[in-house]
């Protein structure tokens, strides 16, 4: 019997392999990315775990089910649209059992965008949900790019960052990852949003009113941006967005007469239904502040709060745009356009926390104006740093501290009451950067 010998390692050529390893790896391990990159991925790898057993616990739902679990409710509309069940779309009931049967019993998401919508969740149900689930998760990709590009394009130099390292940058931005973790529809809003804000700055008001019109899935996101369109008397605009918006309603309506119908009858009652579902932790909205404060002790005190709020802020926004001359592209017209967008998404009663990846939007048009600073310091190393870093603390924390402080108000007996962080910081960065369009500064205009 014949005894084969085991082949012998060449040690000279695995030396000479890991020569070249050390050699690149120490090419690309500059000091700047050994200083952040483990940073990044230690704090990304920490939310990750802890969202998902946190969710996990709330939800009683395997790890696994929790990821992208919204995606649950687009999921259902595209098959309710593609099984011809449209007259059923707004039955909880045939939802909850639809998800029970074929994604997981427990889901909690519930469809409630407007019928005219299934015909974009449509073609992401044809197989199977987790085949779904990738494919939105990749247009949500390819979308946040995009905008990216634009955006890119439209504010910064060509020595700017590239689109894909600003890509992985924004998932710095915690607001971002949620989205991701929620699989949400974050990134197609921020993109209406951009085409909005870089065709009205190229002059051209119709194509951005058709833009606008597309935010009818969520017309709540549309208010502010429709105040500024009126006060300036930007008539094309707003009848590119009424004939947008018109042509969407009624193909919802030629869908399903009877599910728009349904619909038009449910739009009222969504607050309460936050309410009812206890996700007003996560609401940073004026409505959201104003529920997690007063709901406990006085419901129609949050209430009357919460429309005194929307109501000042769409009079700011108003007085913002009266004393702002029409000059796209100028630094005033540019950082007033931000601090509306921004105070414009507290407006939204629904505003739960993956939506203040809209942010990225007004963050993006003052860095354009703000990235080299002043004498060398970031963003000008004052109040608007300040503020920034405070913004980018209570879109990561406040939500969480708020589902914490009502948890251990009922801990102590007391009613659920807790102070929304996130919803006075937004409003007063977007005051200063109002505040800023007009003061004095040697930052230049952005290409």
């Amino acid at each position: 019997m014949t005894t084969v010998a085991p082949p012998r390692l060449d040690r000279s050529r695995l030396s000479a392999f890991y020569a070249r390893l050390v050699r690149g790896a120490a090419g690309w391990l500059t000091p700047r990315r050994v200083k952040t990159y483990p940073a990044v991925l230690i704090l990304g790898a920490a939310v990750f775990l802890l969202w998902g057993e946190w969710v996990a616990l709330r939800s009683g739902l395997p790890f696994a089910q929790t990821l992208g679990q919204d995606f649950a409710a687009f999921y259902a509309g595209g098959r309710f649209f593609l099984d011809g069940r449209l007259a059923q779309l707004y039955d909880f009931s045939a939802q909850r059992t639809f998800l029970a049967d074929q994604v997981a019993p427990g889901m909690k998401a519930l469809f409630v965008n407007p019928p005219f919508t299934v015909l974009l969740f449509a073609l992401f149900a044809w197989d199977g949900y987790e085949a779904g689930l990738l494919l939105w998760w990749g247009l949500g990709l390819l979308a946040l790019a995009f905008s990216i590009y634009l955006l890119r394009g439209e504010l910064l130099s060509t020595a700017s960052p590239s689109v894909a390292r600003l890509l992985w940058a924004s998932f710095l931005f915690y607001p971002t990852l949620a989205w991701f973790i929620y699989a949400q529809n974050a990134p197609l809003t921020l993109l209406i949003y951009v085409l909005i804000f870089v065709m009205l700055r190229r002059g051209r008001d119709f194509a951005a009113g058709l833009a606008l019109g597309l935010l009818l899935f969520k017309p709540q996101l549309a208010v502010a941006l429709g105040v500024m369109l009126l006060v300036k008397r930007r008539w094309r605009a707003l009848a590119g967005g009424a004939l947008s918006a018109g042509v969407w309603a009624g193909v919802g309506y030629a869908l399903s007469p009877a599910a728009t119908r349904a619909f038009l009858r449910l739009a009222p009652a969504l607050p309460e239904l936050e309410r009812a579902r206890s996700h007003t932790w996560g609401l940073n909205s004026f409505f959201g502040f104003a529920a997690l404060l007063l709901d406990g002790v006085w419901r129609a005190g949050a209430d009357l709060l919460a429309a005194g709020l929307t109501l000042a802020g769409l009079l700011v926004v108003a007085a913002w745009w009266r004393r702002t001359a029409w000059q796209p592209g100028a630094r005033a017209w540019d950082l007033t356009l931000a601090a509306t967008l921004t105070l414009g998404l507290l407006i939204s009663p629904h505003l739960f926390l993956y939506d203040l990846m809209l942010l990225l939007l007004p963050l993006a048009i003052v860095w354009s104006y703000y990235a080299q600073g002043t004498n060398d310091r970031a963003l000008d190393g004052g109040p608007l740093l300040a503020w920034t870093a405070a913004l980018y603390v209570v879109t990561f924390v406040g939500s969480y501290f708020s589902a914490a402080q009502q948890q251990l108000s009922l801990a102590l007996g007391l009613p659920p009451i807790a102070l929304q962080l996130s919803v006075p910081v937004i409003a007063a960065w977007a005051w200063l950067v109002r505040h800023l369009a007009y003061a004095p500064t040697g930052a230049s205009n952005p290409a």
